[in-house]
């Protein structure tokens, strides 16, 4: 089934291409929305869709410019432009991008099964000329597409000769393939594959490389495939490396591997030192199998470390997330920020819930018995203590479960757990965007991306969200904040949106949520930590 993520800043748009086309009938399955595409570009990043169908006009970011980016960096994603305006000019755009199709708005539900359907048939037909060339490359094994991936694997050797190099880098260009670039990446990509299966896998990532318009050439190897990224600096080069990879693995042909490793190695600025790139992918490479892992994995040469343990999206919440990187002498500040905007009647009930259950999460994550830890008797009492007393009795359990997390469990220094701090403390803000947190960890958004997402078992966006849901839903039981009020409080701006996206991820509307919160006493049963 195609995978669709639809791109519009109207939301009675967005909302009649949802709920009144058959989407999953005509054999397509609607992944993801967004109001604008700044919003939408790490979305799609995160979900991986067939085809992108996109609004023109939008704030922030508009349909052109989120094409571009598209085009640049996962050019595999077909893309169907919409417009209220019968712009030729715009049309024009799109068109040199490789957009296909330009429907006007108001769009039909024929013209869009249309348009979905043409852009279905050129994805599969892609898809059936990637089955056919291993065949082909066999008739050619004395061409010069055989040439070709010789002397790129010449490049992959230990030892080499820069004379020798030069010619090399004279004999691909006059076979059609420039070399020359300002920086270089090299990925060693191994897979566990029957050998008939070998070829397949290998044509299916030649394919995804010639996409990429001559910037990044793959070559097969006796382990797998080794790709040369070429790009104009570092962070080009970084960006290139790791949206090959993310793209690479989720593949058709290579979707079925269980053992799928992308070694990135570090990026060069000189075509003689792209060996240093390769010898560093390798011990990457290397590293893992020496340490059995296994799975399918992106990994950099400063990514060497096992990934923590996987986060819930439906367990994530902001205390919880505070909680993981405060130290004892912050427990207090932590819970008096976490429940000031709470209404008193109800913040001491569900402050009870909401630290117990995070200390009981850090306690199992670090290896502890929480029953141990935290012993019923205690809980028990701190249950029943009301005023200043039961939130200083909670505060020391919340400091007992930290002082053994930060006896037994991980650093908390790593890249992701520099981003999840700031997400923490910043995902209220609505113009949050991806490249912002990949910034403050000095990261490319591609490398961000795949390293985030190995680490937590979640994408950026199911984070974000998780995080941003799990306090709606806090303000939703303890205050009489409008929904509207709350979207705006949880960084949505608009209140249809996040709506939306509520439902989504909880089953409910957020006036249901509230009847049902009502009800609740906030009053958790000892015997269950």
């Amino acid at each position: 089934m195609m995978k669709v993520f639809l791109v519009d800043d109207e939301i009675a748009i967005r909302e009649s291409l949802r709920n009144s086309f058959p989407w999953e009938a005509e054999g397509f399955q609607l992944v993801g929305e967004a109001p604008d595409g700044e919003m939408a570009l790490p979305m799609i990043r995160d979900l991986g869709p067939d085809i992108l169908l996109t609004d023109i006009r939008m704030p922030f970011m508009d349909g052109i410019r989120l094409c571009e980016e598209v085009q640049r960096t996962m050019p595999w994603v077909e893309r169907i432009i919409l417009s209220g305006y019968d712009d030729f000019a715009y049309a024009q755009k799109a068109m040199s991008l490789g957009v296909r199709h330009y429907l006007l708005k108001p769009v039909t539900a024929e013209e869009l099964r249309q348009a979905l359907q043409k852009v279905r048939e050129q994805i599969e037909e892609k898809r059936r000329d990637r089955e056919h060339l291993s065949a082909l490359r066999e008739r050619v094994t004395h061409g010069s597409q055989f040439l070709r991936d010789k002397l790129l694997a010449s490049l992959f050797t230990d030892e080499g000769n820069p004379a020798d190099d030069d010619a090399l880098l004279r004999q691909m260009r006059g076979l059609g393939v420039n070399l020359s670039a300002s920086c270089y990446a090299v990925i060693d990509i191994f897979f566990d594959a029957k050998d008939e299966d070998r070829a397949v896998c290998r044509d299916a990532l030649f394919a995804l490389a010639e996409m990429s318009g001559g910037g990044v050439q793959v070559c097969g190897a006796p382990h797998g495939a080794r790709a040369l990224v070429l790009g104009d600096n570092h962070g080009d080069t970084e960006e290139r490396a790791y949206s090959f990879a993310n793209s690479a693995i989720r593949l058709p042909e290579l979707i079925t591997l269980e053992t799928l490793i992308f070694a990135v190695g570090e990026t060069v600025d000189d075509y003689h030192a792209i060996r240093r790139s390769m010898k560093s992918a390798r011990h990457v490479r290397r590293l893992q199998a020496a340490r059995g892992e296994k799975g399918r994995r992106i990994v950099g040469v400063d990514e060497v470390s096992a990934p923590s343990a996987a986060l819930s999206e439906a367990e994530l919440s902001p205390l919880y997330e505070r909680l993981q990187y405060a130290s004892q002498e912050d427990v207090e500040a932590v819970m008096t920020e976490y429940t000031a905007s709470m209404d008193p009647a109800l913040a001491l009930g569900y402050l009870r819930v909401a630290a117990l259950l995070a200390a009981q999460r850090m306690i199992h994550e670090a290896g502890g018995d929480p029953r141990e830890v935290l012993p019923q008797a205690e809980v028990a009492e701190a249950l029943r203590t009301e005023g200043e007393a039961g939130f200083r009795q909670l505060a020391a359990l919340l400091r007992r479960a930290i002082r053994l997390r930060n006896d037994r469990g991980p650093e908390a220094g790593s890249a992701v757990s520099q981003a999840r701090r700031f997400l923490t403390s910043h995902f209220s803000d609505p113009n949050l965007m991806l490249q912002d947190v990949a910034g403050e960890v000095h990261m490319s958004q591609s490398h961000f991306c795949a390293l985030f997402s190995q680490e937590t078992g979640l994408t950026f966006t199911q984070y974000l969200t998780a995080l941003r849901v799990g306090k709606a839903r806090e303000l939703l039981a303890t205050t009489r904040l409008r929904a509207a009020q709350i979207a705006q409080e949880v960084g949505y701006n608009d209140a249809h949106y996040f709506s939306y996206i509520f439902k989504k991820h909880t089953g409910v509307t957020p006036s249901e949520y509230r009847k049902s919160a009502a009800g609740e006493d906030f009053q958790p049963n000892p015997e269950d930590f």
